[in-house]
Parts: structure tokens; C-alpha cells; sequence
């Protein structure tokens, strides 16, 4: 039997759920993947893809070439968030003291004017 096929059946072993059922899971009509594993026959790509979609824990090295763990490494997917939040972290943080900058500029701009607004009153009053 070919390796995607194999593969399949153990994620339907795994997931608790026969072929038909994963059938209906992923929109393939009824015997598009039991007749391919009876008679050990390809399968669309649209039909792995599927499953991929359907199934994101399982690791698509492992499904298409029997490569790595079956499951993907949870660690793997949170370190790439840790990452990925820290970068985010950092960006709020330079934004907000940009934006605190900014905020300290304006209010001196508006000081000076306030300044020359009281001038211009005084100079037309005097």
C-alpha cells in the first residue's frame, strides 16, 4: 500500500473514525478513499488537502512522506508565538513612545501658541 494511503488509514485509526466517515469530513464522496485503499490506487491531491485542512495537528511531512512525528510539536508552534509576540511586544512599545514623543511635541507647539495668542490680545487691547 502506498504511503499517503497508509497514512490516512492510521489518522482515522488515530482520530477514532472510519474512512467513510473521514469521507464526509472532508467533503470526498462516499468510497473516494475506500476504494483507493481496497484497490490501492492514488488519490487526488485535493483530497490530501483536505485532510490537511481538516486535520491541522497532524504534521503534512508525516501524512504524504511517512517523515517526523505523526502529530505536530506543540513546542515547535509556541516558540514560534513566543516569537512572534515579542516582536509585537516590541513594536507596541516603540509605537507607543513614538506616539509619547509626538504627544510632548504638540503639547510645546501648543504652549507657543498659547503664548502668541495671549501677545496678539495684549498688543490689541494695548
Amino acid at each position: 500500500m502506498n504511503t499517503i494511503l497508509e497514512n490516512i488509514s492510521k489518522l482515522a485509526d488515530n482520530e477514532g473514525v472510519t474512512i467513510t466517515k473521514l469521507e464526509q469530513i472532508i467533503g470526498a464522496s462516499k468510497g473516494v478513499l475506500s476504494r483507493a485503499l481496497a484497490k490501492n490506487s492514488d488519490i487526488q491531491a485535493k483530497w490530501v488537502l483536505k485532510l490537511v485542512e481538516n486535520y491541522p495537528q497532524y504534521s503534512c511531512e508525516w501524512l504524504i512522506k511517512s517523515e517526523g512525528s505523526m502529530i505536530k510539536d506543540k513546542n515547535v508552534d509556541n516558540f514560534s508565538l513566543e516569537k512572534s509576540e515579542e516582536k509585537d511586544e516590541l513594536t507596541y512599545k516603540n509605537l507607543a513612545e513614538s506616539r509619547k514623543q509626538t504627544i510632548e511635541i504638540l503639547q510645546k507647539v501648543v504652549s507657543l501658541l498659547e503664548k502668541q495668542v495671549l501677545e496678539n490680545e495684549k498688543k490689541e487691547k494695548g
